[in-house]
C-alpha cells in the first residue's frame, strides 16, 4: 500500500522535501502539503520593497503549482498534531492521517511581546510595513532612525544589518544621510552570536563604513513615542524605529508535544537526521531547535532546504526499503549580505565544523547581489513553476 507523507509549512524547508519526495517516489505514494498562506514569498524579497526595487504589489508565486507536480497542497491551518494516532488536523479538512509527519511550520513574529511597539515602530519582517517604512524614511529630512533587534533566536541572522545599510543608502540617495543620525540596537553582547566574535566584529566594521553606530546589550522593554527604554534602563530617542520581533512557534507546536527544549518553543531534533525521537517525525527549519553541542543552527531559508533533502532522502530509501539511509544533515549553509547600492556580500558557513562555526564574509560586490536574485529566481523554478 502506498504511504501519505504530510507536510506542514510551504517555506523553504516544506516545497524543497516535497519536491524532492515527488521525484524520488512513485505515485503510489502522497505528498501533501498543508500551508495557510496561497502564495510563497521569500523574506529577502522585504529588503527589495524597503530598497525601491520590487513594488509591494508584485504578485507572489500560487503555491497551487504544487498540484501540478503531482504534490496535494492545501490551503488550510494545522490546529492539532496527534503524534500517537499519525493524525494532524486542519481546521477546514479535519483529520488528515499520515505515515511520515514532516514539521516545516517555520516561526512567527510576536510584536506584541514588546510593549507599545505596535503602532508606534515598524516591523522590518512584516512585508505590509516595509513600504510604509520606506516612505517614512524618504519624508524624513533630519533627525534619528533607530533598528532595533527586540528578542532572539531571530530568523535570517543578517537581515537587521543589511536593513541598516539599505536605510543609510535610501537616505544617502535622498540627500538627507548627513542629518539622520543611524543607530543598530542589539539584545547580544556581539553582532551575531551564532557565528561568533570575528563574524561579527567584521559586521559591525562594515556598517561603521556607513556611519551607522552599534549598540550591544540593548534589548527593548517599552516603546513610547520617540523613545525606546531597554531592560538595562538605558534609554534611546527615534523619530523612525524599525525593529525584528522577538519570534515564538506556533500555537500547535505547543500544544503538541513536540516542543521540549528548554526554551519551550522548538522542537529539538536530531542534528543529522533530523528526527524528533517520535517514531515517523521529523521538524525542519525555524521551528527546529538543530544543535551541535553548544551551537545552534541559524534559522535561515538556507539550512531549511538543506535540511529539507535529508529528510527526503531518509524517507525514500526507508519507503523503498534499502538499508539504513546514510544521508546526514550537514550544517552548512550561505546567504548574502545586501549593503545597498545593489552590491551585496557573501557568507559561508560551517556549523558542524569540529571546533566551533566556521563561517567566511567576502566582501559586497555587484556579482553577490546578482546571485542573491538568481537564488531567487532559481528556487522559485525548482519548487513551484
Amino acid at each position: 500500500m502506498g504511504k501519505r507523507i504530510v507536510i506542514l509549512g510551504a517555506g523553504f524547508g516544506g516545497l524543497a522535501c516535497a519536491n524532492a519526495l515527488r521525484k524520488g517516489l512513485s505515485q503510489d505514494h502522497r505528498v501533501i502539503v498543508v500551508d495557510r498562506k496561497k502564495s510563497f514569498m521569500m523574506g529577502l524579497v522585504n529588503l527589495w520593497i524597503l530598497a525601491g526595487s520590487r513594488r509591494p504589489d508584485e504578485p507572489q508565486t500560487p503555491l497551487a503549482g504544487l498540484n501540478a507536480r503531482g504534490i496535494e497542497y492545501l490551503n488550510d491551518e494545522a490546529i492539532k498534531i496527534d503524534i500517537a494516532a499519525k493524525k494532524v488536523q486542519a481546521r477546514g479538512h479535519g483529520w488528515i492521517d499520515y505515515d511520515y509527519l514532516v514539521v516545516a511550520l517555520g516561526s512567527e513574529l510576536a510584536p506584541e511581546k514588546i510593549e507599545g511597539f505596535a503602532g508606534r515602530g515598524y516591523n522590518l519582517y512584516d512585508a505590509e510595513q516595509v513600504q510604509p517604512l520606506r516612505e517614512k524614511l524618504l519624508a524624513l529630512r533630519q533627525g534619528r532612525v533607530a533598528i532595533s533587534v527586540m528578542g532572539m533566536p531571530y530568523k535570517c541572522p543578517p537581515a537587521p544589518y543589511e536593513a541598516a545599510m539599505i536605510i543609510s543608502d535610501i537616505l544617502e540617495k535622498n540627500g538627507t544621510r548627513k542629518n539622520v543620525q543611524v543607530d543598530m540596537y542589539v539584545p547580544a553582547p556581539i553582532a551575531l552570536p551564532v557565528v561568533g566574535p570575528q563574524v561579527s566584529r567584521e559586521i559591525v566594521d562594515m556598517i561603521a563604513r556607513y556611519g551607522i553606530r552599534f549598540h550591544p546589550d540593548c534589548k527593548p522593554k517599552i516603546v513610547r513615542d520617540g523613545e525606546v527604554e531597554f531592560e538595562s534602563g538605558e534609554k534611546a530617542a527615534y523619530d523612525v524605529l524599525a525593529g525584528i520581533p522577538p519570534h515564538r512557534s506556533p500555537d500547535v507546536i505547543k500544544t503538541s508535544g513536540l516542543a521540549t527544549s528548554a526554551t519551550g518553543e522548538w522542537v529539538p531534533v536530531d542534528r543529522l537526521t533530523l528526527r524528533t525521537g517520535h517514531p515517523g517525525v521529523f521538524a525542519i527549519g525555524d521551528v527546529a531547535e538543530v544543535k551541535s553541542g553548544t551551537v545552534t543552527v541559524p534559522k535561515a531559508g538556507i539550512f531549511a532546504e538543506g535540511q529539507a533533502k535529508v529528510v527526503a532522502q531518509e524517507i525514500i530509501d526507508e519507503i523503498s526499503g534499502r538499508p539504513a539511509s546514510t544521508a546526514a544533515y550537514n550544517g552548512q549553509g550561505f546567504c548574502f549580505v545586501e549593503v545597498g547600492n545593489s552590491m551585496a556580500g557573501f557568507v559561508e558557513a560551517d556549523f558542524y565544523h569540529e571546533g566551533g562555526p566556521a563561517v567566511r564574509l567576502e566582501p559586497p560586490s555587484a556579482e553577490s547581489y546578482e546571485k542573491k536574485h538568481d537564488f531567487e529566481r532559481s528556487r522559485i523554478k525548482e519548487w513551484l513553476l
